[in-house]
């Protein structure tokens, strides 16, 4: 072999490595995305397949996938500057300054496609539920853990500044069986779930034995944060990854009369005088019928596929008709960017609420809501056990050089055209679906018009949903160009039918 192959050999594996090293710092996503990214296949190139354009549809070809994951990166930095100052809770958070930056950052947008009507609606907030910090450990005589996964609970209840220490209690699954024979009163207690696996009411049944604490392991390969709805106790409630949640099971063998001890501290503030906002903008058309495009702007960590990928779905869509002349415009294209739904409970998902109630006004002649949220996410899967490297389960995360199917609905059974425009629209465009149309929207912002609008919407929920690993990499954006081409083709289609094709009463739905 000639000292020229050797060298060029060398210089290769020199140069794989250091394109490793750099996704290893890049990003978080490496447990699955760096034995995909550094397969010889994809060195160099793009892994994610991209559906063709149909013919006669070259026109959908000016809405780009790789400009909408641009903006999703936009989005996800406006999450990381508030984390990086100094916010534990973070993301893009109703009420806070990274809410009004996004807000600042979608009017620009807007101006910078050149929207007519651009403007913010200011809405006031109650006040909000924000931890101000937090911190958990566990230890026994011979170890101590800091519990750096522990996310706590949306809305959950803090613990004062001294603290609370607590013993452990390990329910297993926390079905009633689990809790069979354990005395949780005044005890912190430890249950896990898994995607997949029906609700056993774990917090429910700890709740109502007196615990004192309540403690989910999300049993997802890492050790991921992951942000909860609210747990329905009053006590201190948080969300651990999987790593520190088997770490304190462990702990809990052969200790009998001595459980571990888990310390938690967490100061928790309503704070009031907050707002949040609606973000407006339009393109006219030749009439003054309406189509309304909307994504909600909030969301936690970098929120990337929710709902970072709606808001840039709906960009792409403004600026697409921004670049067909009015006249052939059939009905005004209105964009909101919705304030968003996360800061659950009362006083939340003010936006809708004002859209519903005033609904006569807004939709008395609109033809079609789309609601962008979360188009496009990697296609993912807990590799199978009988997969071993080096005799040991490798049980990470793998990912698909795709994007997931999504749930779906299109104006339900009473708009059969609608359905049939969508599915046509979805096929054509490559946008994987389920089967079946959902009885009412997935999940989301379209759930407080549906009733009174016709209203088209997808998304899908995967392993990274609301976790601090949904970064921009889990938003493949070959599913952001399917998807947003799918939904320019579902305007167009409805343009071409008569408001009263799709209109119905509120009680015919």
């Amino acid at each position: 072999m000639s000292s020229m192959t050797l060298l060029t050999k060398k210089l290769a594996k020199l140069l794989k490595f250091l394109f490793a090293v750099c996704l290893l710092s890049a990003s978080s996503l490496v447990m699955a995305q760096d034995d995909a990214l550094d397969n010889a296949y994809w060195s160099g190139s793009d892994p994610y397949l991209r559906w063709p354009l149909p013919p006669g549809a070259e026109q959908y070809g000016r809405i780009d996938g790789r400009q909408m994951y641009d903006w999703v990166v936009e989005q996800a930095e406006i999450s990381r500057r508030y984390r990086d100052q100094g916010n534990q809770f973070w993301g893009r958070i109703i009420g806070t300054s990274s809410d009004a930056e996004s807000a600042d950052w979608l009017v620009d947008r807007f101006n910078e496609i050149g929207l007519s009507n651009v403007y913010i609606q200011p809405l006031d907030l109650l006040p909000q539920w924000l931890p101000q910090s937090w911190e958990v450990t566990v230890s026994t005589g011979a170890q101590t853990r800091k519990l750096e996964s522990a996310q706590p609970f949306y809305a959950s209840v803090g613990t004062g500044s001294d603290g609370i220490e607590l013993d452990v209690v390990y329910v297993g699954l926390g079905s009633e069986a689990d809790f069979e024979g354990k005395d949780v009163r005044g005890k912190a207690v430890f249950a896990y779930t898994m995607l997949g696996l029906p609700s056993m009411n774990a917090r429910r049944h700890a709740g109502e034995r007196g615990a004192a604490a309540v403690f989910e392991v999300e049993m997802l390969p890492g050790n991921m944060k992951f942000q909860g709805y609210p747990s329905g106790v009053d006590v201190p409630a948080f969300t651990l990854g999987s790593e520190d949640g088997f770490a304190v099971r462990d702990m809990t063998v052969g200790a009998g009369l001595n459980p571990p001890k888990v310390t938690v501290k967490m100061d928790v503030e309503r704070v009031p005088n907050l707002q949040t906002a609606l973000v407006w903008g339009s393109l006219p058309g030749a009439t003054d019928e309406t189509i309304y495009i909307m994504a909600h702007r909030d969301g936690w960590f970098d929120a990337s596929g929710d709902n970072a990928s709606g808001v840039a779905s709906m960009l792409a869509l403004a600026q697409y008709y921004a670049a067909i002349p009015q006249a052939e415009r059939q009905r005004t294209l209105i964009f909101i960017g919705l304030d968003g739904h996360h800061n659950t409970g009362e006083g939340s998902t003010v936006g809708g609420r004002w859209l519903a109630d005033n609904r006569e006004e807004l939709f008395d002649k609109t033809a079609l809501v789309i609601n962008a949220e979360h188009p496009s996410t990697v296609q993912t899967q807990v590799r199978a056990r009988y997969l071993r490297e080096g005799g040991e389960p490798k049980d990470e995360i793998s990912w698909a050089n795709t994007y997931m199917p999504q749930q779906w609905y299109a104006g339900g059974n009473s708009r059969p055209n609608l359905e049939a425009i969508a599915v046509n629209a979805f096929r054509e465009f490559g946008v994987s679906i389920l089967l079946e149309p959902n009885d009412v929207p997935p999940a989301g912002d379209l759930g407080r018009v549906y009733r009174f609008t016709p209203g088209v919407a997808t998304s899908e929920f995967f392993h990274y949903f609301h976790t601090d690993m949904e970064t921009p990499e889990t938003v493949p954006w070959t599913g952001l160009e399917a998807s947003t081409r799918a939904y320019a083709r579902i305007i167009d289609r409805v343009n071409e039918l008569e408001l009263g094709d799709l209109q119905r009463p509120e009680e015919q739905l």
